[in-house]
């Protein structure tokens, strides 16, 4: 063993790293020998390392991913390593609700419950709409993420201008088939006049129209079975759909604290 330095297995049981993640550390860049051998390859540490190792680990326990601790490690700013540690506190906590709605999603299925309102289907037809949106990209598992930015940036425009709200606010979904990942998404906000929108935030008009529509009562995800029976409910009648379909979010967390008690109304063009 040379002198002050020891070799990769020894270090792993003092640091309680596994060889394979200190491998992994090194080959990522978050993590590197005190030295490596040039002819044999073999991974060499100090004592001095310990205290870094140690660090890693607390961070892999606090679930950060390699790429938010190499920059931790990077980053000798304490004020830096605040907002990375604070970005990642916010994410657990998204995390954590989402817990819990699959804990509240299970204690329902065990009891029997769950959307128990008697599905009614019906036609109408909807009024050109003047909205103020955000369209982006998005994944089921990100999904509540990017809508809470998303309404943070349209909540933003309006209180800056003033504009009148004029309903509920709605999502489009323009993909034409259900997508767990890239899905295309656009969240708007009906307004009393088109507005010009700015930045990221734009001002439309969303056309009207014939469409079929349906009521789902509970948590938002768990939308599935409605717009199962919606859509068989265009098929049997005749109907096709004739552009995105849209969730009317008509009670949420603003206005209940149960997610079993919020209301969502689910609406798809037919032609």
């Amino acid at each position: 063993m040379r002198r002050n330095l020891f070799g990769i297995g020894d270090f792993s049981r003092m640091s309680r790293l596994s060889v394979k993640a200190l491998r992994l550390y090194d080959e990522q860049g978050v993590f590197r020998p005190g030295y490596t051998d040039p002819q044999s390859g073999y991974r060499y540490y100090s004592s001095a390392q310990l205290a870094e190792a140690n660090l890693i680990r607390m961070l892999r326990s606090l679930e950060l991913s390699l790429e938010d601790i190499r920059v931790f490690l990077r980053e000798r700013e304490s004020g830096q390593r605040a907002v990375l540690l604070e970005r990642h506190r916010k994410e657990m906590e998204q995390r954590l609700a989402q817990y819990g709605s699959i804990v509240a999603a299970i204690e329902r299925l065990a009891e029997g419950k769950g959307d128990t309102m008697e599905r009614k289907i019906e036609t109408k037809e909807l009024a050109d709409q003047p909205v103020v949106s955000t369209r982006f990209k998005t994944s089921t598992a990100k999904i509540g993420e990017d809508f809470g930015k998303a309404f943070g940036a349209l909540f933003g425009y309006l209180g800056k201008t003033g504009v009148q709200l004029a309903g509920p606010p709605f999502v489009l979904y323009h993909d034409e088939e259900f997508r767990e990942e890239d899905m295309d998404v656009e969240l708007c906000i009906p307004v009393a006049d088109e507005v010009p929108g700015e930045g990221e935030v734009t001002g439309r008009v969303v056309p009207g129209g014939k469409v079929a529509s349906t009521m789902h009562a509970g948590p938002y995800d768990e939308v599935g079975p409605a717009w199962q029976d919606l859509m068989l409910w265009i098929s049997e009648k005749g109907y096709r759909p004739a552009g995105a379909g849209r969730e009317i979010y008509l009670v949420g967390p603003e206005q209940a604290q149960d997610p079993a008690d919020y209301r969502t109304e689910v609406v798809c063009p037919i032609k």
